[in-house]
């Protein structure tokens, strides 16, 4: 796994060479790609690609809202918590869409096994 994480930092650096020296690096959001980035390749194999893209990767992005909602609901009352029935939508949509992503590559895993790759989900799987 270490030369593929090397990769993504790499990927991070060219990234900011790219923009040169005049260009204000936003280190939460490159931070935040480069964990999710890393926790995809890690667990998965799978590659967010997140320096190749404008926007977060979806589910990057349903992540932290599911994140940020579960941290506002326990700051709540529960009766608020109950009323809030688009809140709650919104993130059954937002976790719903991770795991089917998390299905897809499951399944595709299985489908296809890899008995070399050294990720946590080939090590779940065997």
């Amino acid at each position: 796994m270490f030369p593929e994480m090397l990769d993504i930092s790499s990927q991070l650096i060219l990234k900011w060479d790219r923009m040169g020296p005049d260009h204000d690096v936003d280190v939460a959001d490159d931070f935040t790609r480069l964990a999710f980035d890393t926790i995809g390749l890690c667990a998965f194999s799978y590659r967010f690609n997140e320096f190749y893209l404008e926007k977060t990767h979806p589910f990057a992005t349903q992540m932290a809202e599911v994140l940020i909602e579960s941290g506002q609901r326990s700051s709540r009352t529960w009766i608020e918590n109950n009323l809030r029935w688009w809140s709650n939508q919104h993130t059954q949509e937002n976790i719903q869409a991770m795991w089917g992503l998390c299905d897809k590559l499951v399944a595709d895993r299985k489908a296809h096994p890899q008995p070399d790759n050294k990720d946590l989900l080939n090590t779940m799987l065997t």
